[in-house]
């Protein structure tokens, strides 16, 4: 199996597809490694393609006229960036940054005129597109009710759950959670020494374990089960 074939395979989306939709997006893939915090699109970007995480991740993100940055989403593995898609179809450049991950992240680009193709034919390429603009719609109207509603601890908090691995622990510095919170890193600091004296989490450089996972969710949940 060439690369190209397992990179067309590790997407849901186009294992569907026969042999002439396989050929057009095996010889339009284009595979590209990116170091991380390397930035991938800036505001006014245009957009020629989509693009698809194979490994590591994404971050999306804003910076308000401070110069403080927020994050908007990640993109994983099997997933793509809405805000390129919508670009990509509607013409317009890019209104964010993203940038890889921690991590570094692998990305398939898919040529711009050769997705459209796909597209207008293929039902599988649609119904991908479409969940991925549903889904990430869903979860940007969350991180706005977030942003707008809950305490900043709390926001904290669900910032802490969603990126604890198995064995929760948290690999970010004390200054990246404030970038993904868009707050300063005094704030941040000081929320965390707070859970610490809880017995909630401990602290060390740049990795924070969460010592009662279970008293944590509840506390982002009481009142809302959403939050679970």
């Amino acid at each position: 199996m060439t690369i190209s074939d397992e990179a067309i395979d590790s997407f849901a989306f186009a294992r569907a597809f026969g042999p002439d939709a396989r050929a057009k997006l095996s010889h339009g893939l284009i595979r590209k490694t990116v170091e991380p915090g390397q930035d991938i699109l800036h505001p006014g970007d245009r957009v020629n393609g989509v693009y698809l995480v194979s490994a590591g991740d994404i971050r999306v993100y804003y910076v308000d006229p401070s110069g403080r940055e927020g994050t908007l989403y990640w993109i994983e593995p099997g997933q793509s960036c809405i805000l390129a898609l919508n670009s990509l179809f509607s013409e317009i450049p890019y209104p964010a940054w993203a940038a890889a991950g921690d991590s570094g992240v692998d990305v398939l680009t898919i040529p711009g005129a050769v997705f459209r193709d796909l597209f207008a034919t293929e039902p599988t390429a649609q119904k991908f597109l479409f969940e991925q603009l549903s889904t990430r719609v869903f979860s940007l109207l969350q991180v706005l009710e977030t942003t707008m509603r809950l305490p900043q601890e709390e926001r904290l908090i669900l910032l802490l759950l969603g990126q604890a691995d198995d064995a929760g622990i948290v690999h970010l510095s004390q200054e990246k959670l404030a970038r993904h919170l868009g707050t300063i890193r005094e704030v941040v600091s000081r929320l965390l020494r707070n859970l610490a004296a809880q017995g909630l989490i401990a602290l060390a450089p740049r990795k924070i374990t969460l010592l009662d996972r279970d008293r944590l969710q509840q506390m982002v949940s009481d009142g809302d089960p959403e939050h679970l």
